[in-house]
């Protein structure tokens, strides 16, 4: 009897030990203390895409605008506004008659100018000199006789004193011999001032000729000038004519965007007679405000989309160049901003893609593919900043905190550079505060 006893108790004891087993290690799977009910995602494969979305202008690549510089009659117009033209095709024929005419009267005054010039240069305008200097001459030998016969009369009037002295002579002698001194004495005083008077005559004639070769020079070259100057004027009309009737033919293939001409009026002034546009190649200009700026890389996609563009139509582009320098625009409200232009190139233009049209450009600034990504509403940080995630367990119930590190970030998703994770971990959304590592969780979908 006592046997029986003793094995009944050994093996409810065994049960005991079993069951307390089995609570600790079950207790040890699930966690302590609350439960938390949560909502989980996959850690999943995928790309980080960001966009920057602005506001554009269509414009035209390739665009020849016609100018007339001087107003001219219009005579015949071929191509109108929207018409399609073809390389070297004619646009309109213009009335040269008043600038041939004008070039046909430069050509004459030239002409004249250059007869002139000719004539002037075979001029002598100087005065001769010979005879001032055949007179001076003669003034210079009549001083010399002069001085010589004065010489003469003066030895004789001292020889006269000395006869007289010796009364060889009479007073009377004495006193003629006096006298013709004095009478030669102002002949040679007379040849003397004709000297000088012939001298002057001499310098004033070679002061003249000098100031009339001067004079001469000069209207040469005033002549040349004048000649240089028509030759300007033709030169001007003849490259006129010939650019006015060059430009009356296209220059490209495209579209008559602009046709302001009409059969007998002028080519207007300050606007062009046409403008001819490749609707083919065109790109969007933006200016995107000095924060935003720093996002922009040439080479970066782009999604065009506008008010006059059929969704069902998908516009795609570049960004072709970033502007390296900055200008003020002004906004709707009357205030400015600093603002980068950037240029997009349109992949594939439609026929609701027009120049001047307005348009939305999504600037994909971030462009990741095929990595690990992690919803930003998986994350949790702590007060230094530092990112982790809540990985639900292989048996859904319970929780384990592990420290990650994100890369580039999108509005939704963030790269997932490293930690503890793979692609199809199970990772709680939305983590609170009061969640720790090992807590229990209950699924939400597992409570319906």
């Amino acid at each position: 009897m006592k046997k029986k006893v003793f094995i009944g108790i050994g093996v409810a004891a065994l049960i005991i030990v079993l069951v307390v087993v089995g609570i600790v290690k079950n207790a040890g799977a699930a966690g302590t203390g609350a439960v938390f009910s949560v909502n989980t995602s996959k850690i999943t494969k995928g790309d980080i895409s960001s966009f920057l979305s602005a506001n554009g202008t269509v414009k035209e690549v390739e665009k020849s605008e016609i100018y007339i510089g001087t107003p001219l009659k219009v005579t015949k117009v071929y191509v109108k506004q929207n018409d399609v033209v073809k390389k070297g095709q004619k646009l309109a024929d213009l009335d040269f008659d008043d600038m041939n005419l004008q070039l046909e009267q430069a050509k004459l005054q030239k002409r004249t100018q250059e007869l002139s010039l000719k004539k002037l240069t075979l001029m002598d305008t100087t005065v001769s000199v010979t005879a001032a200097q055949n007179s001076l001459k003669v003034a210079q030998n009549s001083v010399a006789s002069a001085q010589r016969s004065y010489d003469l009369a003066s030895k004789k009037l001292n020889d006269s004193k000395a006869l007289y002295e010796a009364d060889a002579i009479s007073k009377s002698e004495l006193d003629n011999a006096g006298s013709s001194l004095k009478d030669i004495e102002a002949t040679l005083n007379n040849a003397k001032l004709n000297l000088e008077s012939q001298k002057d005559t001499i310098n004033t004639t070679s002061k003249s000729n000098s100031q009339s070769v001067n004079s001469k020079q000069i209207d040469i070259e005033t002549g040349k000038v004048a000649i240089e100057t028509s030759e300007l004027t033709i030169k001007d009309l003849e490259s006129k004519i010939k650019k006015y009737t060059a430009a009356m033919y296209s220059s490209m293939d495209g579209i008559a965007s602009q046709a302001n001409v009409s059969e007998g009026s002028f080519t207007p002034s300050g606007q062009p007679a046409f403008v001819i546009v490749n609707p083919n190649k065109l790109e969007v200009n933006l200016n995107i405000n000095e924060y935003n700026a720093k996002q922009m890389k040439v080479g970066q996609l782009v999604e065009i989309t506008g008010d006059s563009i059929p969704e069902t139509d998908k516009i795609t582009g570049k960004v072709k160049s970033v502007s390296p320098v900055a200008s003020k625009n002004n906004t709707n409200t009357g205030t400015s901003e600093t603002v980068i232009e950037v240029i997009v190139t349109i992949d594939n233009i439609t026929p609701a893609i027009k120049p001047g049209i307005t348009v939305n450009c999504d600037i994909k600034t971030v462009n990741i593919t095929n990595v690990l990504t992690v919803e930003l509403d998986m994350l949790s940080q702590d007060k230094d900043g530092n990112n982790s995630v809540y990985v639900l367990s292989s048996d859904k119930k319970t929780m384990h905190q592990k420290k990650i590190e994100i890369g580039t970030t999108s509005d939704m998703k963030a790269e997932l550079k490293s930690g503890d994770l793979k692609e199809g971990d199970l990772v709680v959304m939305g983590p609170k505060s009061t969640f720790k590592d090992g807590s229990r969780v209950k699924l939400i979908e597992d409570q319906k």
